[in-house]
């Protein structure tokens, strides 16, 4: 921690000498901070921006895609094709999932079982932007959010636009995607989106095939906007399963599980809206309701697995004047109710979870410079087990947490911002953690813990910079130990550090030079594995691009991604072979010609041979995931 805050102070410095002369830019809309769209950051928060114009210039076909390499983002990806990937924000490896938020236009993707958040379900030309949210977000966001949030922002109707694009490339990859939306002059909007992808996958066993169709139908007035929306998505993947070192040796493309495959179907309604109820209040709601059927075999396993969720978000904002100072206040309650079936051949896993949360957040300028944040939440948990092992009918384990967060913002000049937060966060366990502990007279216990973090930000019209440095002290936190057959278990007590800094640079109007360098620490500091390292985390990771227009109708975008050395998940001692780091360099060349696009991108530019992530198999060997290597995508694409 002393050389996070002498880098802090150093940086501090060289801010305040700069930010005297040189004007700022435009604040950007930022949803994140309060659950309301709002000009800037008007908390204590770190908040990243990522704009439709730099996922499209960057020719990500994904979501993991687009997150790979940002700041304080460790991604591990099992098939390359971000179809099964680990999103993981501050270091918690394998359980980075259950503990990174991933939210579309606020609505929590993430599962109550330890299934990853599906990121292929979002159509990337659907985003408008996304929003990375540094550090605990509890008193906000509640469950899960403990090491971030990220926050996928949709696109909403507005003047006509219409579109169809066409994509072909390695490994017999094809896809059709469509678009259409228009905002009439009465306030109704539409948008209609479809997407259709298809692939043969770098690995034998590796097939995918993936539909995906959205409607949504909404309706702005001067003080209100409601919306209904509709999405389904179907996804059959092939699954090629890891291979141990001596099977890579052999050949990266082999599968031992020529049957594995999982094939679900996801649906989601939605309706919501907001409206104002007097100049100074505001009242939000959206309710939701979603399902998932799965169907598959795992390592010659067939299974089966159904959840259906519901959840209810009110909300409401208001400023309220005191000492003639604007406080600003948001209220709200987070009402969720899930249902859970697993089916395999080692029997049925039933769980229904309720989770109800009320929560608070304030904002008061102290003078023109200087304001605090504080916030409060309380949640109640129920669960309703049934594995006819350890849990039966009406068994039922119960639990409640309180998170609560303060925090102090300084923008000495409007291009200026320093950042000071305190904050609790907690995770609950997840459905099938908890039946998946083999000790008949325990159960895990919530995760629990609190995060301290400070920053800076300065930015203007050639330069944007932050540095940010964070401390997490974590008690129970819940992981899987495969020593004891891949049981659920709690570590006593663990630390997390961090820093990341991240600088883009505007040298001329149609060049863009970025960095992102990301620092994390982990250790377990109590119990059986004190002094080792949290698995699957890197101490060390940076990303370098560059996006460059010319000739008014071209646009080339360069990346190349360093990632450190780790342990293989659930490898808590370390003695056993390390995933090793590697660096991947891809390219993106765009034509944008009136109605027409093409973009060509290719992939691993450099045909490096690395794996995207390893874990400890069932018999104490590392399993690796090997990627696929120098590939490319070809997309065509017009505009009416």
């Amino acid at each position: 921690m002393l050389q996070i805050t002498f880098l802090l102070l150093s940086f501090l410095m060289v801010s305040t000498a700069l930010a005297e002369d040189i004007p700022s830019v435009e604040e950007p809309i930022i949803v994140s901070a309060t659950r309301w769209e709002t000009s800037g950051i008007p908390t204590s928060s770190s908040i990243k921006v990522i704009t439709r114009d730099q996922i499209i210039d960057s020719g990500a076909n994904n979501v993991t895609e687009v997150l790979q390499g940002q700041g304080g983002v460790q991604i591990s990806d099992l098939f390359g094709d971000g179809s099964r990937s680990i999103i993981d924000m501050r270091g918690f490896g394998s359980t980075g999932s259950a503990n990174t938020l991933i939210l579309i236009d606020g609505r929590r993707i993430n599962n109550t079982d330890l299934a990853s958040p599906r990121l292929n379900n979002i159509f990337v030309k659907d985003i408008e932007r996304i929003e990375i949210t540094q550090g605990s977000s509890a008193v906000l966001y509640g469950d899960q959010a403990v090491g971030g949030v990220v926050n996928i922002i949709t696109r909403r109707p507005s003047e006509f636009e219409a579109g169809i694009e066409l994509g072909y490339g390695s490994y017999d990859y094809q896809s059709q995607t469509g678009h259409i939306s228009h905002k009439f002059e009465n306030g109704t909007g539409v948008r209609v989106s479809g997407e259709r992808k298809r692939s043969d996958g770098y690995r034998v066993n590796n097939d995918t095939s993936y539909d995906n169709g959205f409607i949504n139908l909404s309706y702005e007035g001067d003080r209100s906007w409601i919306f209904a929306e509709y999405q389904r998505t179907d996804e059959d993947l092939e699954l090629p399963g890891a291979l141990t070192q001596a099977q890579l040796d052999v050949s990266r493309k082999q599968t031992l599980f020529p049957d594995d495959f999982n094939d679900s179907t996801n649906e989601v309604a939605r309706i919501g809206g907001a409206f104002s109820i007097t100049p100074n209040w505001d009242f939000a709601a959206e309710y939701t309701y979603s399902k998932d059927d799965v169907n598959g075999v795992l390592t010659g396993l067939s299974l089966t697995q159904d959840r259906r969720k519901k959840a209810f978000n009110p909300r409401v904002k208001g400023v309220i004047n005191i000492a003639d100072r604007p406080l600003t206040v948001v209220v709200g309650g987070d009402i969720e109710r899930t249902d859970y079936i697993l089916v395999s051949p080692f029997g049925a896993q039933i769980g229904d979870q309720e989770m109800d949360s009320v929560y608070t957040l304030a904002t008061l300028p102290i003078n023109d410079y200087v304001s605090i944040t504080g916030g409060f939440r309380k949640a109640w948990l129920d669960q309703g087990l049934n594995d006819g092992f350890r849990f039966f009918p009406g068994d039922v384990i119960k639990d409640s947490q309180t998170a609560n967060s303060i925090g102090l913002t300084i923008k000495p000049v409007a291009a200026w911002r320093l950042f000071l937060k305190r904050e609790e966060n907690y995770r609950f366990p997840l459905l099938d953690e908890e039946m998946n502990v083999f000790t008949m007279t325990t159960t895990l216990e919530t995760q629990t813990g609190v995060s301290i973090e400070a920053g800076t930000e300065w930015h203007n019209n050639w330069l944007q910079t932050s540095l940010v440095g964070y401390h997490m002290d974590i008690d129970n936190e819940i992981n899987v130990d495969p020593n004891a057959f891949f049981e659920n278990i709690n570590l006593d007590k663990t630390e997390h550090t961090g820093l990341i800094y991240e600088i883009d640079v505007y040298p001329a109007e149609q060049l863009t030079i970025g960095a992102q360098y990301t620092y994390t620490d982990t250790e377990i500091t109590a119990g059986t594995f004190a002094g080792n390292d949290i698995p699957l985390v890197a101490e060390h990771q940076l990303l370098l691009n560059a996006n460059y227009h010319f000739m008014n109708y071209w646009n080339l975008y360069a990346e190349i991604f360093f990632i450190s050395d780790r342990n293989a998940g659930g490898d808590f001692t370390g003695s056993l072979t390390e995933l090793d780091g590697y660096e991947v360099a891809n390219l993106n060349l765009k034509f944008d010609y009136g109605h027409f696009s093409v973009s060509a991108k290719v992939n691993n530019l450099l045909d490096e041979e690395y794996n995207g992530s390893a874990s400890v198999d069932f018999f104490g060997a590392v399993g690796f995931f090997p990627a696929p290597e120098r590939n490319f995508i070809l997309t065509a694409g017009y505009n009416f």
